[in-house]
């Protein structure tokens, strides 16, 4: 499973690109000359507007409709685990608590763990994505300035 963030950009810019600027943000962190704290990366930055420098302004704007989806949808993955956990928790307690056949329950509670562990799959890999994050972070700067020139031209 990938994060989400990796998702869009594999499908918006394709999956070579998101590798390329995958191990170009790896490379400058594994070298220790890049501060996580500053999100630039002119190499990249460049690349994509290059990209994205000849779409429509309609285009532009359904792609950055699509990323302020994407980043709601990560938000949601986050803040709902925790609810994720404590109905895990509820849930089992419940199965046990009744007090049903063995095999029920065992059943029961082997298809709850394997979908909590699914949802803590999904959040493990949702939360911890900040090469992506970084890619999403410069891939909006480019759509914010080219939707800004678009809307000046016009």
């Amino acid at each position: 499973m990938a994060s989400v963030f990796k998702k869009l950009i594999s499908k918006e810019l394709g999956e070579s690109c998101y590798n390329k600027y995958f191990f170009s943000f790896q490379k400058r962190m594994a070298s220790k000359n890049y501060n996580t704290k500053v999100f630039d990366n002119e190499e990249i930055f460049n690349d994509i507007y290059n990209r994205l420098k000849d779409k429509d302004i309609l285009v532009l704007t359904k792609m950055l409709e699509r990323l302020s989806d994407t980043m709601f949808l990560a938000m949601r993955i986050t803040r709902t685990f925790i609810f994720a956990l404590f109905f895990y928790l509820f849930a089992c307690g419940f199965i046990i608590y009744e007090g049903l056949l063995p095999i029920i329950t065992v059943v029961s509670l082997l298809v709850l763990s394997g979908c909590f562990i699914y949802k803590t799959y999904e959040f493990v890999v949702n939360k911890f994505c900040f090469i992506d994050a970084h890619i999403i972070i410069v891939y909006k700067a480019v759509l914010d300035m080219l939707i800004i020139k678009a809307s000046k031209r016009m």
